[in-house]
């Protein structure tokens, strides 16, 4: 499949993260969000808590010069939620606070009786000369801001307030920017396990511009061979539109089933790989 195009680099921070308190979900589902609306995710780094550790990952990635560097963590309250401040000793800014987010923290704070503390104002923290994206189901403000020909953009760690702030301020822009539309579909072939591979390495050969992958466990004996088996396959295509790209997955999704019915077997469609754009 062709790799040119709108590239997304995603840096998840956080110490809980590297710690396997938590799982990283975020960027799983920006792979998912961001490829479906034609970026080309390249990379996922996770960091910790440290200032260097951060600025030096943010480094790495604008020397590979990507459209896109997306962070998810280190936007709250806390003295360890440092994203922004490495964000700004990288590019060479101020740390300053946007005051649409600050009011929007006090009212919040007023409506939940909570007492209002300068604390609070941590979550309103951009870098000088960005532009702030607003959280509409949390707190904590995110930020764009370009640096040459990279648009650095970050989101909290908790994935509502990233999936909601990603879709009303981020998926507008790589849309369209990016030159191409991908659509994905995850399948099951259930035929005999030794009828299966033919099929997928002919498949590979006659759409190489398709993403075609298996999840296929070996069976354990020669008979297990023989037997039917459930085969998962993903598969992405690609188009300069979301109809010709659907055009494509139509074709291809209907020879492989023509292909796997000619074996006996079945093809059936499980739920969608990401949510629709």
């Amino acid at each position: 499949m062709q790799r040119d195009g709108y590239n997304l680099e995603v840096i998840v921070t956080g110490d809980e993260v590297l710690f396997g308190r938590i799982q990283d979900t975020n960027s799983n589902w920006l792979a998912r969000r961001a490829v479906e609306l034609g970026a080309h995710l390249k990379r996922v780094t996770v960091v910790g808590d440290e200032v260097d550790e951060i600025g030096g990952v943010l480094r790495d990635a604008l020397t590979r010069r990507a459209d896109m560097i997306a962070f998810t963590g280190g936007l709250g309250p806390s003295e360890d939620d440092l994203t922004v401040e490495a964000i700004a000793q990288v590019v060479g800014r101020d740390v300053v606070h946007d005051q649409g987010a600050i009011e929007r923290i006090r009212k919040s704070y007023e409506a939940r009786g909570i007492e209002y503390t300068p604390r609070g104002e941590r979550m309103a923290r951009i870098v000088e000369g960005a532009r702030a994206i607003p959280n509409p189901v949390g707190l904590a403000a995110g930020m764009m801001l370009q640096e040459g020909g990279t648009l650095i953009v970050t989101f909290p760690g908790i994935p509502v307030e990233m999936m909601a702030m990603f879709d009303g301020s981020v998926a507008p822009i790589i849309e369209e920017g990016a030159p191409t539309r991908f659509v994905a579909r995850s399948l099951t072939a259930r035929v005999k396990f030794l009828e299966f591979f033919p099929i997928y390495r002919q498949m590979h050969v006659d759409y190489p511009d398709v993403y075609i992958k298996n999840a296929a466990t070996p069976p354990e004996s020669r008979e297990g061979r023989s037997s039917v088996r459930e085969i998962k396959v993903d598969i992405v295509a690609e188009g300069g539109t979301r109809e010709l790209s659907e055009a494509r997955m139509e074709e291809v999704v209907s020879d492989f089933r023509g292909r796997i019915e000619a074996k006996g077997g079945v093809l059936l469609e499980d739920a969608p790989v990401g949510p629709a754009c």
